[in-house]
């Protein structure tokens, strides 16, 4: 019997979809009526699974020198850039740590590029410096270069996520988009964590090739593995880069991926992050269900990695480092929308 698309909505207020469903829902949101339709509901469940409440991360970076070789065909290093090439120490880590926790953030994630040869010590030594100088709960994200002694050490310093990262699990993209990267090791990694007892987050890109059917199998194979924070990006196309020529991911499409996510992830906290990192696109990432940003929080980094747009943003420079907190603005545009932001912001 041929499955219709509202009655496939209807029965996902009350249970998760399933693959064939997904892949419905995927295919047949073409219009702005079924957009709405899709929306909806995946906020139904939202609210019914996770409740009201938004949450933003702080972020603090980078901690690891990335190298991937050949870099990734979409990043800023296969330009000629590298905005991992002057990672902090654990000394302006602490400071950021502060920095961030003045702002009323719970959370931080302590983010880099991956050292192949191995990372233990620089991020042991980073989640450290954070929690001699915070409460803050860290979560890191440096892709698969941790051995499983350092995430059981994570794991003991009160760590709450580790990040690995997919960006696609269709293997030909992958190896388009990502020839220095492994898609086995990430999805190894992935297994890794959730086996030393944390939180995994995990990031798939839209826009790099692969299909709905690919997306399809992506989530459902995170529901597999367990994934605790699911964020969803886009393709922003960077100049210079292999890529440049790409069409960039449409913030709808990003959007209904993170819908039809809601409906098989029900209580997973979902994002959204890449081209979706504006402020204006925030109210389309809460009305498709997401319930936490990354990158919409406060920020420490190198001078001039962030160019604030608007003047109710902070933005302040210490030394070598620079503060831009976005929650001035993103707070009060999730409050706008009807949601609760985090208790402590």
């Amino acid at each position: 019997m041929k499955m219709e698309f509202r009655e496939v909505l209807d029965d996902a207020r009350s249970r998760e979809v399933t693959r064939e469903e997904a892949l419905l829902l995927l295919s047949e949101a073409d219009n702005y009526e079924k957009l709405l339709e899709l929306f909806r509901v995946a906020s139904e469940v939202r609210r019914r699974e996770v409740g009201d409440v938004f949450k933003f991360d702080g972020f603090i970076g980078p901690i690891t020198p990335c190298t991937t070789s050949p870099p990734c065909k979409y990043c800023g290093r296969s330009a000629g850039g590298n905005r991992f090439s002057d990672p902090l120490t654990p000394e302006e880590v602490a400071l950021g740590a502060k920095l961030i926790e003045e702002t009323g953030t719970r959370r931080v994630e302590l983010g880099g590029g991956t050292l192949w040869s191995g990372a233990d010590d620089v991020v042991l030594k980073a989640v450290e410096a954070v929690k001699s100088a915070t409460d803050l709960d860290v979560w890191v994200n440096v892709g698969p270069c941790l051995s499983r002694d350092a995430l059981k050490k994570l794991k003991d310093l009160g760590v709450v996520e580790v990040g690995s990262s997919l960006e696609t699990i269709n293997e030909k993209v992958f190896r388009e988009a990502k020839p220095g990267d492994s898609l086995r090791a990430r999805m190894e990694f992935a297994r890794a964590i959730k086996g030393a007892g944390l939180g995994l987050a995990s990031v798939m890109m839209v826009g790099i090739g692969s299909s709905y059917q690919d997306y399809v199998d992506h989530i459902f194979w995170l529901k597999e593995v367990g994934v605790d924070h699911f964020a969803v990006t886009g393709l922003n196309p960077i100049p210079g880069t292999p890529f440049e020529g790409r069409r960039p991911a449409l913030s709808y499409e990003v959007a209904k991926v993170v819908a039809v996510a809601r409906l098989v992830l029900r209580r997973a906290d979902i994002s959204i992050g890449g081209i979706m990192n504006d402020p204006q696109l925030l109210p389309l990432a809460i009305m498709a269900g997401a319930n936490r940003a990354i990158h919409l929080g406060a920020h420490v980094h190198r001078p001039g990695k962030w160019t604030p747009r608007w003047k109710c943003i902070e933005a302040r420079r210490l030394g070598n480092l620079e503060l831009v907190n976005y929650l001035p603005l993103t707070a009060r545009i999730v409050m706008d929308m009807g949601m609760r932001v985090e208790d402590s912001i």
